[in-house]
């Protein structure tokens, strides 16, 4: 195969594959910081407004669970990809489901804010993905050594991994 490595969201568990985590996965509701003007504690979401990925739909019901608003059911436009979710959140659509840190980029550059201080754990991590055959690959050992030492890092400190998805 010509591939060489892959970063993926799951359990770990992709038969045939070396996967070694890099990333916690937690989920946190994002928005513009116009929109978390109004957002003062979790019941003031409203449904048409929380923007939901197809691939992703417990995110939502696991978040406002821990939130104590189970009652509440996002209902807002629906997205193939988080990518496309947290776009529609900064153009003002709506509240996306983010995951860190996945938006770490947009909450630092201030295009997103987290308006509540609940993060609760996805329940998935990320991993890098890959042949057991590619660690004998110089540049592939050599890559594998830096995304392992960035990912170690603490959220704040990274520089030149992009959270892209």
């Amino acid at each position: 195969d010509d591939w060489s490595c892959g970063i993926r969201l799951g359990d770990g568990d992709w038969p045939g594959l070396t996967a070694e985590p890099l990333f916690a996965a937690d989920l946190t509701p994002v928005c513009t910081p116009r929109l978390a003007a109004s957002l003062k504690r979790p019941s003031d979401l409203k449904g048409p407004s929380l923007l939901r990925v197809a691939h992703s739909p417990d995110d939502w019901p696991l978040w406002l669970k821990a939130a104590q608003v189970p009652r509440l059911t996002a209902r807002g436009p629906e997205f193939q990809f988080y990518g496309q979710a947290l776009q529609a959140a900064i153009d003002g659509l709506g509240i996306a489901m983010g995951i860190r840190p996945y938006i770490d980029d947009d909450l630092a550059a201030g295009r997103l804010v987290a308006p509540f201080a609940l993060s609760v754990p996805k329940g998935m991590r990320w991993y890098l993905v890959y042949r057991s055959f590619r660690t004998e690959q110089r540049d592939f050992a050599a890559f594998r050594r830096w995304i392992m030492r960035a990912a170690a890092e603490p959220a704040g400190r990274r520089k030149g991994v992009r959270h892209a998805g």
